[in-house]
């Protein structure tokens, strides 16, 4: 029998997939923009596998997400780095 997702990565999941609907991307779109197949996002939106904190940090700096609450914590010079 399948182990049962972390409730901690069906939560980042979860965040994932609200942000990704509120801007109205496809996960098609999404797993273009991170290089990877539409079926690893759905694993990443049902917690099914675990997202690193560098995926989630190219995800926001692809979706042009300006969120303060999803950098926090992240040294700006990275931040700015990774954008270029």
């Amino acid at each position: 029998m399948g182990k049962s997702p972390d409730p901690t990565d069906k939560h980042v999941g979860t965040r994932v997939r609200m942000r990704r609907l509120m801007l109205g991307v496809s996960q098609t779109k999404l797993a273009d923009a991170l290089g990877i197949t539409f079926q690893q996002i759905q694993k990443y939106e049902k917690g099914a596998n675990r997202i690193s904190a560098s995926r989630l940090q190219h995800n926001r700096v692809s979706s042009r997400c300006q969120s303060r609450s999803s950098s926090r914590g992240f040294p700006t010079r990275a931040i700015r780095q990774s954008t270029r």
